[in-house]
């Protein structure tokens, strides 16, 4: 199965189509960024929600979220 049939049956992460969406954003790719749009909305509609990227205390998460607060 190739990146657009996955994107079309909601495969992917909300984690996994944020890089999707960085690549996409680099090589100029509108048809892959708008089914990535249809893809996130299809799932925020099924109540599917993205992992937070901070703790209750407000501490993130991941390396990146922590170096880019510095």
């Amino acid at each position: 199965m190739n990146r657009i049939e996955k994107l079309k049956n909601d495969v992917y992460s909300f984690e996994e189509l944020n890089t999707l969406e960085k690549n996409a954003t680099k090589l100029n790719d509108n048809e892959t960024l708008d089914l990535i749009t249809i893809s996130r909305a299809s799932k925020t509609a099924k109540g599917e929600k993205p992992k937070s990227l901070v703790d209750e205390d407000g501490k993130p998460l991941t390396r990146r979220a922590r170096r880019e607060k510095i």
